[in-house]
């Protein structure tokens, strides 16, 4: 009964957030009158033409767009080129982006929390840095990272996504602040663990300071899942800013690529698929965190 529950609660979430994606899309497109089919009229669009478009009211955009739903997997795009090969190829863009970024950012953070915790003299200077990372704004830190890299010193390249080593600088972009955020956080799970039994026990028979750390570190793996699971709503919205500038083929890009064209059917299926990936780390967010919480994890 539970399981049949929780399966419903789930489906039924889902059905809320594609009828949140469809509303958002008709409005998108009613916010700019007629604008795929004024496009396509081109020159040959006549005034009399383009006020029949703009007078056509939201809810009879919204019931077409309901209707053509059946035929989504055949949808094509304003160029006439199918829509999902699209979002599919851009979708790969963002996961080998995204991979990266956790890669680097796992790196980042960790070596912050390690230096912290075996000198802890650096602390204060650790903090303020990774604050000062974690207010800066993406595109500057990315506008630095091309400055330097890429043309001061000419070790990557400013922009593409050719091959992996392309997205080298993009991802540390990305890095940079979620690593920034990583470390904020667990140095602060650290400190708190500092007065637990078992870390005062550690030290009174004088482990040495890596082993304690490492043992303070196993108690922040459920943190730290959740951390990730959290900000990935973060990491889209970084990779939207991130792609742009460094020229990624991916669904950020994409995205503001249907948006500026008004494309609906390749805006509504990027959005889906970008809704799909936050509501399913917001599911295993919330199962994690029930778990964690009734003491299973």
């Amino acid at each position: 009964m539970n399981f049949i529950k929780s399966l419903i609660y789930t489906v039924g979430g889902f059905v809320a957030v594609l009828g949140i994606v469809v509303l958002l899309t008709v409005f998108l497109q009613h916010l700019r009158k007629g604008s795929a089919e004024e496009v396509l009229m081109g020159q040959r669009a006549t005034k009399a033409a383009l006020e029949k478009i703009q007078e056509r009211p939201f809810t009879t955009k919204l019931l077409e767009f309901t209707r053509e739903l059946s035929g989504i997997f055949s949808w094509k795009s304003l160029r006439g080129t199918p829509v999902f090969p699209q979002v599919h190829e851009a979708l790969k863009n963002t996961a080998l982006l995204t991979t990266i970024s956790l890669a680097l950012s796992l790196l980042i953070g960790f070596l912050f929390l390690f230096t912290a915790e075996i000198y802890p003299k650096t602390q204060i200077f650790l903090d303020r840095l990774a604050n000062g990372i974690n207010t800066t704004p993406i595109f500057l830190l990315g506008i630095f990272l091309i400055w330097l890299f890429a043309f001061a010193l000419r070790l990557f390249p400013a922009g593409g996504d050719q091959s992996t080593r392309d997205f080298i600088l993009p991802a540390l972009s990305i890095a940079l602040k979620f690593g920034s955020r990583l470390f904020l956080l667990l140095s602060q799970y650290m400190r708190e663990l500092d007065t637990k039994v078992f870390i005062l026990r550690a030290r009174a028979y004088a482990l040495p300071s890596q082993r304690i750390f490492f043992h303070k570190l196993a108690n922040c793996v459920m943190p730290f899942i959740i951390f990730w699971l959290i900000e990935t709503a973060s990491l889209f919205s970084g990779a939207v800013i991130v792609e742009t500038l460094f020229s990624i083929h991916g669904l950020g890009s994409l995205l503001i690529f249907s948006l500026l064209q008004y494309d609906i059917h390749l805006l509504f299926v990027n959005l889906t698929v970008i809704a799909t990936i936050v509501y399913i780390t917001s599911l295993l967010q919330k199962e994690l965190g029930k778990w964690q919480h009734t003491g299973r994890i």
